[in-house]
Order: structure tokens, then sequence, then C-alpha cells
């Protein structure tokens, strides 16, 4: 019998995602204001740019709007990355049993050692308000040693758990 388990993430708002709303909406009224000028004083046939560049600014401030989607199926960990809710991008896949380390963001030890990281933290559309930050070190065939931090639900805890290492599996 397969497992396989699924959870919808909503990125967590920060600071750096208000500034970049905020250069999107400066840009987009200069930009249209002044294809207007052109518009008016120089060529009447660019009527048509400042409704391409309202255009675009709708469509990356849409992009703005990000979520994650875990998918657990036989120990094979998916990551995508959804933007605006209708662009997908694969962020990662992995084996759990290639897991290193696996624990809680909050009890894990510095490493000295260069990690890639992968962030897909948010808070979940699924009703579960209990999620916490997780953690899993390991070995990526492209980046090297890589550290992913998550917010797996229980459900999706569950279906991660049975393939970890069994030397990890022990020590939980």
């Amino acid at each position: 019998m397969d497992r396989i388990a699924e959870q919808l993430v909503r990125k967590n708002h920060t600071s750096q995602d208000d500034v970049k709303k905020i250069v999107l909406l400066a840009a987009t009224v200069l930009l249209t204001l002044g294809t207007l000028y052109v518009t008016i004083f120089i060529a009447p046939i660019a009527i048509v740019l400042p409704f391409g560049i309202i255009y675009l600014a709708v469509y990356f401030y849409k992009l703005l709007k990000v979520e994650y989607e875990y998918t657990c199926t036989n120990g094979t960990l998916d990551i995508d990355k959804i933007l605006g809710q209708t662009k997908r991008v694969e962020m990662l896949t992995i084996e759990v049993s290639a897991f290193t380390a696996y624990g809680k963001a909050g009890e894990c030890a510095e490493s000295d050692e260069e990690l890639t990281t992968y962030s897909a933290v948010g808070e979940s559309l699924m009703g579960d308000d209990t999620a916490e930050t997780y953690y899993a070190e390991f070995d990526h065939p492209e980046n090297g040693k890589c550290c992913l931090y998550f917010t797996p639900d229980a459900r999706m805890r569950e279906a991660i758990e049975p393939f970890l290492p069994r030397t990890m599996r022990f020590q939980r």
C-alpha cells in the first residue's frame, strides 16, 4: 500500500514582501505617468503603453503570493513552490532515507559546514495551527550538503518518519 501525504502551506508574510510591493507600486505609477506624458505630447500611438505597464504590474503583484506544497510519497519528499496560485516551480525532490539530521528547528545544533539552505516555511492552509518548523539535513546529488526548513503538520510527519534512517527513527 502506498503512503501518500500532501500539505499546502502559505509563505509567512515578511517586511521584505512589503518593500517589494511598495517598489512595484511606485515603479508602476512612475512608468505610467511617464508614458502618459509621452502619449499626450509626443506620440499618441503610445496610449497602449500605460495599459501594458499596469497589466505587468498586476501580473508581478500576483506572483508575490507564494505557497508551498509538500508531497511525501513512499519516502520521497517533493516540495513545490506555487507563485500566484498559477505558476508551479519544483523546488526540491529528496529521498527521506537520505536525511542525515531531522528534527524541530529550535533543537538543531549549528553546523560548521557550508550548507545550501532551502526554506519552505509557512502557515498551513489545511487548518493545522500547531505546525512547528522542522529542519532536515541531507546530501543532495547536485547541490552537495543541504538544509531544508519546512513546516509539516502531524499527518505529513507521520508519512515522513517511517522512512527516516533507522538510527534517527529510534532516537525520537
